[in-house]
């Protein structure tokens, strides 16, 4: 008996490994036959070869995490080839399976879509459920404007039915202007809703009028909102004035509604009309004088102070230019950029113990403000003059720590290390641009596919992750929209990721290194690239509205200078042409002013006449005194973004 057990026994451990291992062997099986029929397929849909790519996405196992996506694209080629109904039973195989995966909302609005085309009824409970279980997806917002169309479809109810189905039409196509004034079914909802011939009160027009403006209709816009009232519409009337070029116009409405109607005006509409109004007159200080002229401004009256205390360059009327706004709006939007101000300048005036307790306050009010590494840095300045050597270190430690691509990062860095030259990275060692997630996404799902080179299915189902839009731009060549993207998504970020981060290639991509290492004289190539990235975004036809050209934005004139003393080709757009020119042109400001890459930076942009005149006029003691009191705020960003630029590839590559 005791035998026995024994043997039962060792049966049951048998079919323990046997089962884990079949399954093992028929996972990895699924898995690999399942990539090997994707592939295959993808290569016969992308060659419009829809009936071939239908069958072989059919041969995906079911036990492959590929058949999810394989059922799609079947339903995709079904589409294609007009066969709607089996489009639809493919689509429902996702929905009904239960998949959790960012596929399924996709799946069951273009099955809902279907539906409405050959006009199921079924279609209307699809895109309720859409709604109801993704209510922030652009899916959502969609399925309103179909909702909208299926109530008005039905004209076989009774009257009072028929009216109860117009209002309910109605409000659909309200949510969905609401939610997508730029949407791609706006104006067809803008006709739905013209069609019923409802009575609008001032916010429907005014909703109307936002959804034309939206969509760059804007005659029809300015019809709609004649309809509407002044004080609610203010800022849309000035808006769409300055879109149809009438700037006197846009003025008189900017000028009205500041005076008047701004305080119950969101403020970004009226920082929008603030920046095209300043935008007409001949110089910037001169609308924002004007502005000033026009006394206390409900919304936005912080602003234009703002704006006033950036243009004033006198030290002594700046200070008390930001300490009156500072105290007049201590919890505004500007108010940390005040602070700031009269913190620096506390510092700049050797002020050092007024400084720090601006400082303080600085980091305790405002820990997570653009300002906030600056004050962090230059306390770590103020300890190090007062011969706080261990809290001087502190701080640049938490710069580097909490704002690690940030330019004064790049400055603790240096005071940290004390490093013999002003650039601690010489050359760069290039690495690929690769997906930019490590870690699965949708278990693995989106991983995948972007392996398999499906771009156009990646895109669909990471519509609002900008890291994956911006490598699938990448893939496709469309590097400056890529760069751009990319640099958004990070610094969407709080938190920054470590430098090892895929996504960080993104943001900072190599375009052109190896042209200019070749030509890059006795100039750090690093530089030259941050400059590149900085001026053009990689685009080789860039053009700025002053006239400069090409990768590394030269005007016209410098350009045949530069070509003219060193016999180069006249081609503009030649990138090994253009870059060749920036260099040599980089290289002869450097020379003129003292071989120092800061100042040549600061050139670039400001121009070597501007530079030299700041050497006699500004009263500096180092470099960051220097940068800090450039009085062209475009010439100091722009030095502050190269630099940040020129550290941040260092530590990514």
């Amino acid at each position: 008996m005791r035998r026995r057990k024994k043997y039962d026994l060792y049966v049951v451990i048998f079919l323990a490994i046997f089962t884990i291992g079949y399954f093992i062997y028929n996972h990895t099986s699924s898995e690999s036959r399942g990539v090997e029929c994707y592939s295959a397929a993808l290569e016969d849909y992308k060659a419009a070869e829809y009936e071939k790519a239908y069958q072989e996405f059919g041969r995906v196992p079911a036990g492959s995490t590929l058949k999810p996506p394989a059922l799609f694209r079947q339903a995709r080629c079904a589409t294609n080839m007009g066969k709607k109904e089996l489009a639809i039973k493919k689509y429902n195989r996702i929905v009904r399976s239960g998949s959790k995966s960012s596929i399924a909302p996709i799946s069951e609005y273009n099955m809902a879509c279907l539906m409405f085309d050959i006009q199921d009824k079924k279609a209307a409970r699809h895109f309720k459920r859409i709604i109801k279980k993704y209510p922030s997806s652009d899916y959502a917002i969609a399925s309103e404007y179909y909702l909208g169309l299926l109530d008005l479809s039905d004209t076989s109810k009774s009257k009072k039915r028929v009216e109860k189905s117009k209002e309910r039409a109605l409000i659909h196509f309200k949510t969905y202007l609401e939610k997508s004034p730029d949407g791609r079914f706006a104006l067809r909802v803008i006709d739905e809703i013209n069609k019923l011939s409802p009575k609008l009160n001032n916010y429907d027009n005014l909703l109307i009028a936002k959804a034309y403006y939206a969509n760059g209709e804007f005659e029809k816009a300015k019809n709609i909102l004649n309809k509407t009232t002044l004080a609610e519409s203010w800022s849309d009337f000035a808006k769409n004035e300055y879109k149809l070029g009438n700037k006197e116009k846009g003025n008189y409405y900017a000028e009205l509604g500041l005076k008047k109607h701004s305080a119950n005006t969101a403020p970004e509409d009226v920082y929008e009309v603030v920046d095209n109004y300043i935008a007409t007159f001949p110089s910037r200080k001169e609308g924002i004088l004007k502005l000033t002229a026009l006394g206390d401004v409900a919304t936005g009256g912080d602003y234009i102070a703002y704006l006033n205390c950036s243009e004033v360059v006198e030290n002594n009327v700046k200070e008390a230019c930001f300490r009156t706004l500072y105290e007049k709006y201590p919890n505004g939007q500007f108010s940390a950029d005040s602070l700031y101000n009269l913190f620096i300048t506390k510092y700049l005036q050797k002020k050092y113990y007024d400084a720090q307790r601006l400082g303080f306050l600085h980091l305790k009010k405002f820990p997570n403000v653009k300002s906030a590494p600056a004050v962090t840095y230059f306390m770590g300045k103020i300890a190090f003059k007062l011969k706080h050597y261990e809290s001087a270190n502190s701080y640049y430690k938490q710069v580097i720590s909490k704002y690690p691509d940030s330019y004064y990062a790049f400055r603790a860095n240096y005071n940290l290390n004390k490093e013999d030259g002003f650039l601690p990275f010489l050359e760069l060692n290039e690495k690929p641009i690769v997906f930019p997630y490590k870690k699965s996404l949708d278990n693995n799902l989106v991983v995948k596919l972007a392996y398999l080179k499906d771009y156009d299915l990646v895109e669909e189902l990471c519509k609002k992750d900008k890291f994956i839009q911006s490598w699938i731009a990448y893939e496709k060549e469309n590097y400056t929209i890529s760069a751009v993207l990319a640099r958004n998504a990070m610094e969407e970020l709080t938190v920054k990721p470590p430098f090892e981060d895929f996504r960080w290639r993104l943001v900072y991509p190599t375009h052109y290194y190896d042209i200019v290492d070749k030509v890059k004289g006795d100039n750090n190539p690093i530089v030259l690239e941050s400059i590149l990235k900085e001026e053009s975004h990689f685009n080789p036809y860039a053009a700025s509205h002053v006239g400069a050209k090409g990768l590394m934005q030269l005007m016209p004139a410098t350009y045949d200078e530069v070509v003219k003393k060193h016999n180069l080709p006249k081609n503009l757009n030649t990138e090994t042409a253009n870059i060749t020119a920036g260099s040599l042109y980089y290289t002869g400001l450097k020379r003129l002013l003292g071989g120092k890459d800061v100042y040549a930076i600061t050139a670039y942009n400001g121009g070597i006449g501007s530079v030299t005149n700041w050497f006699s006029k500004l009263t500096y003691n180092d470099t960051d005194e220097f940068i800090e009191q450039i009085p062209y705020p475009e010439t100091k960003n722009y030095v502050k973004k190269v630099l940040r630029t020129y550290w941040v590839y260092g530590n990514v590559y």
